[in-house]
């Protein structure tokens, strides 16, 4: 398991292997929300990013995504700094789905979701097969292929979140930042979004890193977790090992215990006594 405080050479010498953090601190104002923080990600992972309201989830994906820079510290890309990459090579290479969605247009579902292959256009910017393909694709790995025709304007918010993230899959990118994808979402769809993410690893040469606040979820589908708890510290590791009831309570601010039924556990609430 690897803490905020790990040594640096462990993920320089793993870089060249996916995404990787090295000695990276994040800070909000006066807050430090990850102090020194070095961690690879390595392609075959799905990683959960935990913890409470405020923590620096959504600071952290942000940042991984190229977006800003860290504080301090650096990020590389397959062994080469995030700073140093084009913006239409990093744009094959990593696709964000933020928290917040704006539509400022009516536009079809098909074509909101092609709108991701932008990276692999020619010079004239036409789509080609392979493009629509892609998109039909993406549609179909999220049950929505009845949706095509739909236009996003008329789609709750939860069938947003699920083109949203269809469009995320569409890009292609090998490492894929999705900030909390399983928002507006129902229990079935958010266990259909999470199982569509893990067919999409399956090709072993991708990453996945999604903030959610469901930690039984996460001990689900994760590969693994990284937990902030908004005060500069960090675990990760093991999903099963970081997302304990000790680690989370502490992080979370309130107790949580571990129930067990067979070979299935879940992390729930101490609920207070009632009088």
């Amino acid at each position: 398991m690897s803490h905020a405080t790990a040594p640096h050479a462990k993920a320089e010498a793993a870089a060249a292997a996916g995404l990787a953090t090295i000695g990276v601190t994040l800070t909000a104002g006066a807050r430090t929300l990850l102090d020194g923080f070095t961690q690879t990600f390595a392609p075959g992972e799905i990683w959960c990013v935990a913890g409470p309201n405020g923590a620096g989830k959504t600071t952290l994906l942000a940042t991984l995504a190229g977006l800003h820079a860290p504080a301090a510290g650096r990020i590389e890309l397959d062994g080469r700094a995030l700073a140093a990459w084009p913006p239409a090579q990093l744009a094959q290479r990593r696709a964000l789905m933020p928290q917040h969605l704006h539509d400022a247009f009516s536009a079809t579902v098909f074509d909101t979701v092609l709108l991701n292959r932008y990276p692999y256009l020619g010079g004239w910017g036409w789509e080609r097969d392979g493009d629509r393909a892609a998109a039909r694709a993406a549609l179909a790995a999220l049950d929505l292929d009845a949706f095509a025709a739909r236009d996003v304007l008329s789609l709750s918010g939860g069938e947003r979140q699920r083109v949203a993230l269809a469009a995320a899959l569409c890009q292609d990118a090998p490492l894929l930042l999705l900030d909390e994808p399983l928002a507006h979402l129902d229990l079935h769809h958010q266990v259909e979004c999470l199982s569509a993410l893990t067919a999409w690893l399956a090709a072993g040469t991708r990453t996945v890193l999604f903030s959610c606040h469901d930690l039984n979820l996460a001990r689900r589908f994760a590969t693994h977790a990284l937990l902030l708890d908004g005060r500069g510290r960090a675990w990760a590791g093991a999903a099963h090992d970081v997302l304990t009831p000790e680690r989370a309570s502490d992080a979370f601010g309130y107790p949580l215990v571990l129930i067990r039924d067979g070979d299935r556990d879940a992390l729930l609430p101490v609920w207070p006594e009632r009088r």
